[in-house]
């Protein structure tokens, strides 16, 4: 989630990063509230198995270290966002008079004018706006977070469409009393056509179905920090690394995770991973999502670390 410091925000005021999680301890429920149009997600929820332990802070690359184009076209990229709904600087009363104004546009207020509990469905077209921003970025680094340019446009159970100039964001929408969690995939694609995920102690995973023909799929997950001093940055990472790890088999201490120009990548060992990642945390939360996480042809070194 980008913070803004909403109980500062100021009509001239420009954003700046931040992100942010949250924590289910049971199924994520429909997000929008009574009196606003449909969007729920319907999911049924597997164990997602997930190795402890494998925390580590994330390391710089210089430009040079990757080919960002290549992987640009060959990754199917990824957005998330989580909004703790109880934060005390997402309450309405520390919002600045005009953060709706700036934030949303003429039908998006609308909507809010007439909900049951625009609380929620304000942090929803946030963290919708939020997680697509964040693929629009990868496309193209110029991009700036400007928020009414990212459109929300509700099309089904779960699913919204984010629309930012010529590009389009498919995303899929999930919340609990606490959290609202949002991921973003690029609407070329046509993916996400169903959800699983587990739910276990104050935690939540969704693993979406892959795209069949491609093999491609996207992996997501939310989870509580344990700790009130826990560094949120470390912890996302190791949950990150642990979903990763997971999914192609290998132990997460052989995973690790870099950032470019502020953008999550991932490596087995010293060779780059085919996948995708977004990680964002706020308050109590950490949240991570991942796409087209391939496993590599050559797995001999994935014994034991």
């Amino acid at each position: 989630m980008r913070w803004v410091g909403f109980s500062r925000l100021s009509p001239d005021a420009s954003p700046s990063a931040c992100t942010c999680v949250a924590t289910a301890s049971a199924r994520g429920r429909p997000y929008l509230p009574a009196g606003t149009p449909s969007i729920s997600i319907s999911r049924s929820w597997s164990r997602f198995p997930i190795i402890r332990g494998c925390g580590a802070r994330g390391t710089s690359l210089n430009r040079s270290s990757i080919d960002s184009s290549g992987w640009r076209r060959s990754t199917l990229l990824v957005g998330n966002d989580v909004v703790d709904l109880r934060d005390s600087e997402s309450q309405p009363e520390a919002l600045h008079s005009r953060f709706d104004a700036r934030v949303f546009t003429a039908a998006e207020r609308e909507a809010l004018g007439v909900s049951a509990a625009p609380h929620v469905l304000r942090w929803t077209l946030w963290a919708a706006k939020e997680s697509a921003y964040k693929i629009a970025k990868k496309l193209d680094p110029t991009v700036r977070f400007l928020w009414r340019e990212f459109s929300t446009h509700p099309m089904g159970e779960g699913w919204l469409v984010v629309v930012h100039g010529p590009h389009s964001f498919d995303v899929r929408v999930s919340r609990t009393d606490e959290w609202v969690h949002s991921v973003a995939t690029h609407s070329s694609a046509r993916h996400c056509s169903s959800t699983h995920g587990s739910a276990r102690h104050g935690s939540a995973r969704q693993d979406w179905a892959p795209l069949r023909s491609a093999g491609s799929s996207v992996g997501a997950g939310v989870e509580r920090l344990t700790r009130s001093d826990a560094d949120p940055s470390s912890a996302v990472r190791k949950f990150a690394r642990a979903a990763v790890g997971s999914r192609v088999e290998c132990p997460p201490s052989q995973i690790w995770i870099a950032a470019e120009r502020g953008i999550p990548v991932a490596f087995w060992r010293e060779r780059r991973l085919s996948v995708d990642l977004s990680l964002s945390h706020h308050g109590r939360f950490v949240a991570w999502a991942y796409g087209d996480c391939v496993i590599p042809d050559d797995r001999r070194g994935f014994a034991a670390a």
